[in-house]
């Protein structure tokens, strides 16, 4: 999502760490060692995509994710990522290789940050994100229960900002994104499949963080701003549930867990009367003064990253 997405992103917690260990003993304790073989329950959520997947919030600045114990790499995201949450309710090991301002195209080709870049070939001798999913996969084949993917806003972001929302913009790199985004999910989807036809990928569609601006500035302009921006989303997430459903990709409701939309009823937030969905973006991201005190930033809060866990566990459940 916007400018902010540029800084850099990707670790699990000492709190999941802790939990795996747990887990994976008392599944020892109630099953023979004999049953766990090449036959056993995939146990690995691979998420991938952008700064959402990492879990990345203003907060952590400029510091990169904790190096992960068992691979020695950066590639378990920030603690209290979504990503990390489903991971825990689903009994799954985590292996985050989101990263920060990663578009359709960069996820193709050279990944959008160094830092990213470093890792992909470090760990995995791959140049681009989705070559280090690929390369994953086929190491891991029968292990990956899981991928999960969200894509594609970076591409739009500078079509949309707190001064102006670009209609012809959005149109045209629209188009873009979403043959990008169909070349990734079919090269994806067959490495899975390899890997293991019993693994799924889950994608997501995405809140309206600059529904913000209905709050701060205000006003007129705020207001107006919000609104332009809110149907660009709209559009925008009925253009990828489209590409998600040509490649039967169940899509986690972002949106709707964000209330988007959902207007009334009028309620009081920060000293002003407002619509549902503005002061949702207001409690769940940075976007409001009252609730940042980085400045006004699109990426969720631990509770944000929480409601996206839980709607991604609702797709993934049903």
């Amino acid at each position: 999502m916007v400018s902010s997405y540029r800084q850099p992103m990707l670790h699990r917690s000492v709190t999941w760490i802790v939990a795996a260990v747990f887990l994976f003993g008392t599944l020892t304790v109630l099953w023979p060692t004999h049953r766990a073989s090449a036959t056993a329950t995939p146990k690995v959520l691979l998420a991938l995509g952008d700064s959402l997947a990492a879990g990345y919030q203003p907060s952590f600045g400029t510091s990169l994710p904790p190096i992960n114990p068992s691979s020695g790499y950066r590639d378990g995201g920030f603690p209290g990522s979504y990503a990390a949450d489903l991971a825990s309710t689903r009994g799954l090991r985590l292996v985050d290789l989101g990263c920060p301002g990663e578009t359709t195209a960069s996820m193709l080709g050279t990944p959008a940050q160094r830092q990213c870049a470093r890792l992909y070939s470090a760990e995995f001798a791959a140049h681009s994100q989705l070559g280090a999913a690929e390369t994953f996969l086929s190491r891991n084949t029968g292990q990956v229960a899981l991928v999960t993917i969200d894509v594609g806003v970076n591409d739009l972001l500078h079509c949309v900002s707190t001064s102006q929302v670009s209609a012809a913009c959005l149109q045209k790199n629209n188009v873009a994104t979403q043959r990008n985004l169909a070349g990734i999910l079919r090269s994806l989807i067959a490495s899975l499949h390899r890997s293991d036809p019993r693994g799924r990928v889950v994608a997501m569609n995405y809140y309206d963080p600059f529904l913000g601006l209905a709050y701060s500035p205000g006003s007129t302009q705020g207001t107006k701003l919000a609104l332009a921006s809110l149907a660009a989303t709209n559009a925008f997430n009925v253009e990828l549930s489209d590409t998600y459903r040509n490649f039967a990709v169940s899509v986690a409701n972002i949106a709707g867990a964000f209330r988007t939309n959902t207007a009334l009823p009028l309620a009081h937030y920060g000293g002003k009367v407002l619509p549902l969905d503005v002061i949702s973006i207001c409690k769940l991201t940075w976007m409001c003064p009252v609730q940042s005190q980085h400045g006004r930033d699109i990426h969720p809060n631990l509770a944000g990253y929480r409601t996206i866990a839980g709607a991604f566990e609702q797709k993934v459940g049903s």
